[in-house]
């Protein structure tokens, strides 16, 4: 074993990354056998690369554990292999805590427990752990009851040795380097009674994670519609979990939680329901990956032609079982997202809308795209002295974190655009006419319109009486007729909505409880039956867009929103209060 080196150093002299932390791996791996008093067997990570190489930062105090190979592995992966292979070191409380749901009721005594993207092998490991004990020692659990498969050679490699440092070098796994997607489930070695893991994150709207066209083709084969759209690849794996685990065996994995209520994923999760049926829901409140913060959920399900169940909610870190309700299978199946589960553990009322139409028959709604974002930071200027009075020259420019409730703080505090941050930020119009083809677009956004923010916990929207705003991506446009833009702006601001679309379209949020509505979710929200009540809320909206105070501002939009509650039907105080609640609080 060659000491002293570094996998910088390594690389620095020309071996290829790969190699560089196979060898750095294999020299931990030496280091903890011997801590322990293992003699390893004939193992690739040993040989395949090249001499292990014994790294300058190991630990030398401490307990020597098996897991620590697969641990700094993981830590060897720069951010770019991280964010292009969607791969995160999975902590080891939350490992053993899925392995635990995911063998809560094993379908047999002497279950197989599958990971189809084995990574470091924190979950074989874990999974290794929870088996022990009883009539099967450690190695009969390593050789028998573990199955994995990784598209790495070297996490394969890795995660067989952490399992034959835990059974004292008695036996390996059956690992094998494949790509999971692309085996048929006859194609593995066993079938599983449990399938857990923590597949890759590769978010299709992303250069770096995006398939190829030979990629999506191949997975359109094997997967049909479940691989459409922009479906990021991670429910893929929990699709298969569902087609390879055996009858009555369970699947949990970790999940983005943008699975739960997308659209491009609804295929994929009917493809799931389809094979099993959900029996538990975990959706932490923080993110629990370190370096990324994506949120995540994992869905628990077992594979069994029991249709309707209870189902168990868990929120915080750790799991903290929040709630239990019934499920039926076939009405989840035909939902369009599994919204109503996550709001229902949350507390958001649950209240019949007594409405007429919806927004999108009377209202223009459109949203904006990278193209718009990027294509204005040439053009955009800076005005925190308020020297560029003409606004029909240079719009201002207003971000989403710029919208409150019934107000536009444009001018009035900073905001960010591309990584920059502004005080008054507006857009020179003569020279994006001039420069770009985006003039078109800006006149067609400088109209009378209501805005409406993302990533808040209200729906969010302010008021363009006189069309002079640019939005800034992912600012949502909505043009009202002419006479009824205070009106579109009530229906948006009433507490009802928000209940309902959380209800309907939540989970896509990067914070938990939070709504990123999309142009055609605003589009499906309900609109309040036309009368006196609507009316008042929109007087009381335009009064409350107008004031010049804080507390007066928020004072008339509560009379906005008891009127709007009104209109909606909706005569339960409990409502109001819950939406009071979640407004932001501004000095």
């Amino acid at each position: 074993m060659v000491p002293g080196r570094t996998y910088e150093a390594l690389v620095a002299e020309g071996c290829d990354p790969a190699s560089a932390r196979a060898r750095v791996v294999a020299g931990v791996a030496l280091s903890v056998a011997e801590r322990l008093g293992v003699e390893l067997p004939p193992l690739a990570l040993l040989s395949r690369w090249g001499p292990p190489v014994l790294p300058e930062s190991l630990p030398t105090g401490g307990e020597a554990s098996p897991a620590l190979p697969g641990a700094f592995y993981e830590g060897l992966l720069d951010p770019a292999a991280r964010r292009s292979g969607g791969a995160f070191y999975t902590p080891p409380a939350l490992t053993r805590t899925v392995v635990g749901w995911a063998l809560a009721a094993p379908a047999t005594e002497r279950p197989v427990v599958c990971d189809p993207a084995v990574g470091g092998g924190a979950f074989l490991l874990a999974a290794a752990e929870a088996l022990a004990g009883g009539d099967r020692s450690r190695s009969e659990v390593v050789a028998e009851a573990l199955v994995g498969v990784d598209i790495d050679p070297v996490a394969v490699a890795v995660t067989e040795a952490v399992l034959a440092l835990w059974c004292g070098g008695a036996a390996v796994p059956r690992l094998a380097v494949a790509d999971a997607l692309a085996l048929e489930p006859g194609g593995w070695p066993d079938r599983p009674h449990a399938v857990v893991g923590n597949p890759p994150f590769l978010n299709q709207l992303g250069r770096a994670t995006a398939r190829g066209r030979q990629q999506a083709d191949a997975l359109r084969r094997r997967f049909g519609a479940a691989s459409g759209g922009y479906v990021d690849t991670a429910a893929l794996f929990l699709v298969l979990g569902t087609q390879l685990v055996r009858p009555g065996g369970t699947v949990a994995m970790v999940m983005p939680a943008s699975f739960l209520a997308t659209r491009d994923a609804r295929a994929a999760r009917s493809a799931v329901l389809a094979e099993a049926r959900l029996e538990g829901l975990w959706m932490p409140s923080i993110p629990v990956f370190d370096g990324a913060s994506v949120r995540v959920c994992v869905p628990v399900l077992r594979r069994e032609e029991v249709r309707s169940a209870r189902l168990r909610l868990w929120r915080d870190v750790p799991p903290r079982l929040i709630a239990e309700v019934h499920v039926d299978a076939d009405a989840l199946a035909s939902s369009p997202t599994w919204s109503p589960l996550l709001a229902g553990g949350a507390g958001v009322p649950d209240c019949e809308l007594d409405g007429q139409g919806v927004l999108g028959e009377w209202c223009e709604v459109s949203a904006d795209f990278r193209q718009q974002y990027y294509g204005l930071v040439p053009f955009m200027v800076d005005d925190p002295a308020g020297e560029l009075h003409d606004d029909g020259r240079f719009p201002p420019l207003v971000t989403s974190g710029l919208v409150d409730p019934a107000a536009c703080r444009w001018g009035r505090h900073p905001t960010r655009h591309h990584r920059c941050r502004w005080q008054a930020p507006r857009v020179d119009l003569a020279r994006l006419e001039a420069e770009s083809d985006l003039g078109p677009w800006a006149r067609a956004r400088l109209v009378p319109k209501v805005v409406v923010a993302t990533q808040t916990r209200v729906v969010e929207a302010a008021v363009d009486v006189d069309g002079r705003w640019l939005p800034s991506t992912p600012l949502i446009s909505v043009v009202a007729p002419p006479g009824r833009l205070w009106h579109a702006a009530a229906a948006l601001l009433a507490p009802p909505v928000t209940a309902w679309a959380l209800r309907h379209c939540g989970g896509t949020a990067l914070s938990a409880g939070g709504l990123k509505l999309s142009a055609a979710q605003v589009r499906t929200l309900p609109a309040p039956r036309p009368g006196g009540d609507w009316d008042e809320a929109a007087v009381a909206v335009r009064r409350a867009s107008a004031a010049g105070e804080e507390r007066e501002r928020r004072r008339l939009l509560l009379a906005a929103a008891r009127a709007s509650t009104r209109a909606y039907g909706v005569d339960d105080p409990s409502v109001e209060a819950w939406w009071q609640a979640r407004l932001p609080h501004r000095r």
